[in-house]
């Protein structure tokens, strides 16, 4: 789907939730990306400026899968929960001048139909021409921060890899629930589908390599922090663990490797995912490491614009280098 800069319409279907508030933010800042439309079937009517302050004149609206068929929008984004994109889908599908179409849930992840799209991970794979994809499908938040954390190290790894997460109780959207109940989280840490959680699934399916995952809520927020374990081929030191993810992540500008270990604070209201903390066992082959990043941006809405970005042939930033730059003045410690 290659362009000349010029602009693209875009429409939002799940704008009521967190990533579809925090998407609004992102298509108002890029240069290229007009808002075409609005869909929330509880905020029919409202104006969007109850969203974000940022935008005004355009009404929330509660769209039909049919009436998003006659829909004339050249980037259509579903921000919808789990098992609800089908029907929007089918006749998105069956349009002359398909739209292209980026699903944020889980229910594409698994369809060799639609491409799964972690930037840093795809742009390295050359048989892929990202200007002819259609369909993405974005991965889950945990899914990411495992995946940005194993990648390097797949074809080093013996053993299946155990992987320790705690989210923002964001991630648990905005239905009420125990796991985004505050007063439930208050000096707590509540573990959750402890055996085949799905994004358990999806990051053996797309590493192509098992793994062990273990989800916890707390009582912040946003952000993810991924502790992750591992048993190695052969030996290594803390300092070659160190320069080798350094090399493998040194063109990804939104992935920083340091040497201490990442928090959550670090990454909350960033683009970025950090990934430090490597220590060894005594022998060498046992290797443990964090990786944090935020849930509801790196995880799931600016991953979305990344995203949207290399398929539109936009510069991956595009849209995100304001922000980018004020984060690179405050070093992580």
């Amino acid at each position: 789907m290659e362009n000349n800069n010029q602009s693209l319409s875009i429409g939002l279907l799940g704008a009521r939730g967190f990533v579809g508030k925090d998407l609004l933010t992102l298509i108002n800042h890029h240069p290229h990306l007009e808002l075409d439309w609005v869909g929330s079937r509880l905020l029919k009517g409202k104006d969007i400026a109850e969203l974000n302050s940022d935008l005004s004149g355009l009404t929330i609206e509660s769209i039909t899968a049919e009436q998003l068929a006659a829909r004339d929008t050249d980037i259509i984004v579903l921000a919808l929960p789990n098992e609800v994109a089908a029907p929007y889908v089918e006749v998105m599908l069956s349009k002359l001048q398909q739209p292209l179409i980026i699903d944020l849930s889980a229910d594409y992840r698994f369809n060799e139909d639609w491409q799964y799209m972690i930037p840093e991970i795809i742009s390295r794979d050359p048989s892929i021409d990202l200007t002819k994809i259609k369909l993405i499908s974005n991965p889950g938040c945990y899914a990411t921060a495992m995946q940005l954390a194993l990648q390097p190290l797949k074809i080093e790894i013996t053993g299946t890899p155990s992987c320790f997460g705690v989210s923002g109780y964001s991630g648990a959207g905005t239905t009420p629930s125990p796991k985004n109940d505050t007063n439930l989280l208050k000096d707590n840490l509540m573990p959750y589908a402890l055996v085949n959680h799905l994004h358990e699934k999806e990051v053996s399916f797309h590493l192509g390599h098992n793994v062990r995952f273990s989800p916890h809520v707390a009582a912040f927020f946003r952000g993810i922090s991924m502790t992750v374990h591992c048993d190695l081929k052969r030996s290594w030191t803390e300092d070659e663990l160190f320069e080798y993810f350094s090399e493998f992540y040194s063109t990804n500008v939104l992935i920083k490797v340091q040497q201490e270990i990442p928090e959550v604070r670090d990454v909350q209201n960033t683009y970025h995912s950090i990934i430090g903390g490597f220590t060894l066992s005594d022998d060498g082959k046992k290797a443990s490491f964090v990786c944090c990043l935020d849930n509801l941006l790196k995880g799931a809405a600016s991953q979305a614009m990344q995203n949207i970005n290399l398929v539109c042939g936009f510069d991956e930033m595009m849209g995100l280098e304001s922000t980018l730059r004020c984060e690179e003045d405050q070093e992580p410690r």
